[in-house]
């Protein structure tokens, strides 16, 4: 990560284009999270929750109780745009529920609409997407990110419904 952070400012100092670059997996970004917010570069966390599987992954924040912090309230106090990633196709119905998460671990550093965010417009723009959604949904017995919360309806613009 640290090599093509340089690289984005050697080539955006060169060429005097602004270049866009989003780290995706990136369980490390918060060890150079000051950097990257620096460098305009977003991160979609994949998984939303690391966890030290494998060796490369030894370095990941754990997040509360552990620590105070996690990755995503890290990168997000140091101006990192940070979207929500899955692994598997199946993962992505449970998004609301890692977005709920994230915000509890952030211990109050995220808004309601910062943690809606993460798993909706901010993955838009680190991805590059320039359609416009206005989908709408309907929860019933708490709200999109609650626990308690349950999906009643969708309105959906792009899906035609």
């Amino acid at each position: 990560m640290a090599s093509l952070i340089r690289l984005k400012k050697e080539v955006e100092n060169s060429s005097g284009y602004t270049t866009k670059f989003t780290f995706t997996g990136a369980n490390e970004a918060h060890l150079l999270a000051k950097e990257i917010g620096e460098a305009g570069i977003g991160v979609i966390l994949t998984p939303s929750r690391p966890f030290p599987g494998t060796w490369e992954s030894r370095r990941i924040l754990p997040g509360p109780p552990l620590i105070e912090h996690s990755a995503i309230s890290v990168l997000h106090a140091n101006g990192v745009k940070v979207g929500l990633g899955v692994e598997e196709q199946w993962d992505a119905r449970n998004l609301r529920f890692a977005i709920g998460w994230a915000a509890l671990e952030a211990n109050g550093r995220l808004t309601k609409a910062d943690a809606l965010a993460l798993g909706s417009i901010n993955l838009e723009v680190l991805l590059g997407l320039e359609m416009e959604n206005s989908d709408l949904v309907a929860t019933k017995g708490g709200g999109i990110v609650d626990f308690e919360g349950k999906v009643v309806a969708i309105i959906s613009t792009t899906q035609g419904k």
